[in-house]
């Protein structure tokens, strides 16, 4: 062919994988040859000399990725600004964005994002929203084309106008059938319900415990045993005793004290896979010391427990946690609430590998599941 011929490339992943991006060679992203993205599928290059164009995939295996909207096996961050209602999306790949995603500009102020999850099944994340002034509730579904994350349009709403004392509590797969669920609690009677989920469909449900007393409260979902269904968390708000629910759908859950009289100056930040085992663990601080520390448990059984860090700067706090490199195991982003500045910890058990600031001065308005 002669100089500056153009060639159209395109790209398709074998069934259960997904298209990342092309590359020019193992280590470098294509970018001076190409006249469209990177990340499309379809890719256009001027030839004027040779080179070998790798297309990089990624396998989107059974283990759930928490906040992965674009399907690559990592981690991203869902951000939401108070004051004028744009949601934008980090495509994260460990301690850097590859990518800044804005999904709307204009949410209205009286819909609230309630959590993230898996809702199809798909390896994409998805929001669930609620208004507060009526009760709806609503799933955007989200497609990644590559170019850019979008709502798709099988999104819709679940329910009108539910009534304010069932308020929503955690979103896990409580059925192991590799798409998540929601649980909500009626505050007059402590009745906890579970809806099953079809992507933006109820599809079943129905009472896994009546008359839970007032002071005991969800701190957290995730799979604790392994057997790929998310168990809950809960803690006695006056005693300070913490217990493992053991779910199996809509079945009566197993119930096990995982401590009793924890300090009120502990609290639970989070429950992630720390150490990649594939069951979740649980992380806390200390809010008078700062001091930070990770239980690894199997299921209601503490295996070790150890400090990742004394004495954290009060101005530091957590934010979120997910897997931002891709490697199994759980990282943690906190923010500077002064500088505004936005630092990751890559994680491994109870040590951090790596930490490192991710965007520095990043206004206060901007808030994150």
């Amino acid at each position: 062919m002669s100089e500056d011929t153009k060639a159209t490339l395109t790209a398709t992943a074998d069934s259960g994988s997904i298209f990342t991006s092309w590359w020019e060679s193992a280590n470098s992203p294509v970018y001076s040859r190409v006249e469209t993205c990177v990340y499309q599928k379809v890719c256009t290059l001027t030839l004027r000399d040779s080179v070998a164009v790798v297309v990089k995939v990624y396998f989107n295996s059974n283990k759930k990725v928490k906040n992965d909207f674009d399907g690559d096996g990592k981690s991203d961050v869902i951000w939401l600004n108070t004051a004028n209602g744009a949601v934008a999306i980090w495509r994260m790949n460990g301690e850097a964005i590859n990518k800044r995603d804005y999904v709307v500009k204009d949410m209205p102020a009286d819909w609230e994002i309630k959590g993230t999850g898996d809702f199809n099944g798909d390896g994409q994340a998805d929001v669930l929203w609620q208004n507060k002034s009526n009760g709806d509730v609503y799933m955007w579904l989200m497609a990644n084309s590559w170019e850019d994350i979008e709502i798709s349009a099988d999104s819709g709403y679940l329910i009108h106008g539910l009534p304010k004392n069932w308020e929503f509590r955690a979103i896990g797969d409580f059925y192991g059938n590799g798409k998540d669920d929601i649980m909500w609690q009626d505050t007059t009677t402590g009745d906890v319900i579970l809806w099953l989920m079809e992507g933006a469909k109820i599809v079943g449900g129905n009472f896994v415990v009546k008359g839970v007393k007032a002071e005991w409260t969800v701190k957290a979902t995730g799979d604790f045993n392994g057997d790929g269904k998310s168990d809950v968390l809960w803690q006695d708000t006056t005693t300070g005793d913490v217990v493992l629910w053991l779910m199996n759908g809509l079945s009566t859950p197993t119930i096990s004290y995982i401590a009793k009289a924890m300090p009120n100056n502990w609290q639970i930040k989070t429950v992630e896979d720390f150490d990649g085992d594939g069951k979740v663990d649980i992380l806390w601080q200390d809010t008078t010391t700062g001091d930070v520390a990770v239980w690894l448990m199997d299921g209601a059984k503490i295996l070790n427990g150890n400090y990742v860090m004394r004495g954290m700067p009060g101005n530091w706090q957590f934010l979120t946690a997910g897997d931002y490199n891709g490697d199994g195991k759980t990282d943690v982003l906190w923010r500077d609430t002064s500088s505004g500045d936005v630092a990751v910890w890559l994680m491994d058990g109870s040590k951090t590998t790596s930490s490192r600031v991710v965007i520095r001065g990043l206004t206060l308005d901007w808030w994150t599941k």
